[in-house]
């Protein structure tokens, strides 16, 4: 008799249980998930899950609350089912875990049945993803397809991200608004790379967090490569971006290329050490590259506002062409809120406004 058999007759004899029934409690190295009821059932029982074409419920999010160091496998076409409500549709948490998507696999949030053209002004839109890991975990080759709002909710530390596709070009005729790529909030120690973003908001949007790097993006119809800072009214932490870079992506088809917006109504925070590196840009329609301290509710008050004050900004090799409705570079600084700019290597032709500057980094001439 092997030891593992010792093991369950002693138990029998100690706990008056079946040797069958103890069995079936023994944890799974790996099992495949066909429907939404038996998720729970995977997470506690199996260290490597693959879901492979399930159809979560109307009004209910697919948490996925895995082991530390569990593996999922997205498969197959997996669908969101409608219902106006805030989300989010799925939240993944864990420790040192591993993401990924089989070849041909979708996640279906089926936006173009909330879509209005309103956004989060419009009828309730559930957020899409919540990302919420720490201990080097990795999320690889995710298809994602036509969000409601908002995609991708990243608050974890030491993540990697990559071969990412996030769909939701249809929102251009369909009526997609708010639509953002990937949201940042107190992340740390955050790599994005290889991955391509079409919608109809911020490619990506920094609101804190520090050690970030985005590489080889692809954007596409989007509000730019973005930081949004200073949206709490509270707290100075959650207004703090430190160690950013941006590097070799592209950026077609869009309002912005590249937009720093600071929240003149929110608390005091700061961003320092930001790095835009090797970006191109084409068919821009409003700015190739727009920082601003005016901003909040959603637009410019046209009163710059220093509470949020930008630092050791470097734009290094940014080129390309803006459209006939565009401006090439604005800046608006709010007293003292712009302070040891660094450009070189800024060509960006075109558009149907000359640049405006209130303030000139060291290197470029507006």
């Amino acid at each position: 008799m092997t030891k593992l058999g010792l093991i369950i007759n002693l138990a029998v004899l100690l706990l008056g249980v079946s040797a069958t029934s103890l069995n079936a409690t023994l944890p799974r190295a790996s099992c495949t998930v066909t429907s939404y009821d038996q998720v729970q059932t995977a997470l506690s029982s199996c260290s490597d899950i693959t879901i492979s074409g399930i159809e979560v419920p109307a009004g209910t999010t697919l948490s996925l609350h895995l082991q530390d160091g569990a593996k999922v496998t997205f498969d197959g076409r997996i669908t969101f089912g409608f219902q106006n409500w805030g989300g989010p549709l799925m939240v993944i948490q864990g420790k040192g875990i591993t993401v990924e998507g089989a070849a041909g696999h979708v996640l279906d949030g089926q936006g173009e049945l909330y879509w209005d053209g309103k956004g989060a002004d419009g009828s309730n839109k559930p957020l899409f993803m919540r990302i919420k890991t720490t201990g080097g975990s990795t999320f690889s080759n995710i298809n994602v397809l036509n969000c409601p709002e908002k995609c991708v909710s990243l608050r974890s530390s030491d993540i990697t991200l990559s071969g990412w596709n996030i769909d939701c070009s249809a929102g251009d005729t369909q009526g997609g608004h708010n639509t953002d790529g990937f949201a940042v909030y107190n992340g740390n120690n955050v790599l994005i790379k290889d991955s391509v973003v079409k919608n109809q908001d911020d490619c990506v949007a920094i609101n804190s967090g520090t050690n970030m790097v985005f590489s080889n993006l692809h954007c596409s119809g989007c509000h730019g490569l973005s930081l949004s800072v200073g949206i709490s009214k509270t707290s100075y932490e959650a207004n703090v971006v430190t160690n950013v870079t941006f590097t070799d992506s592209t950026v077609e088809n869009s309002d912005n290329a590249i937009h720093v917006k600071t929240h003149a109504d929110g608390t005091t925070g700061v961003i320092t050490d930001v790095t835009y590196k090797n970006i191109k840009m084409s068919g821009i329609k409003n700015y190739g590259i727009s920082i601003q301290e005016d901003y909040a509710n959603g637009g410019s008050t046209g009163t710059a506002n220093g509470n949020v004050p930008i630092t050791n900004l470097q734009m290094i090799n940014v080129e390309g062409s803006v459209g006939d409705t565009a401006t090439p570079v604005y800046i608006f600084c709010g007293d003292g809120g712009c302070n040891n700019w660094s450009w070189s290597g800024i060509s960006i032709n075109g558009g149907g406004y000359a640049s405006n500057c209130n303030f000139l980094p060291s290197g470029f001439s507006c």
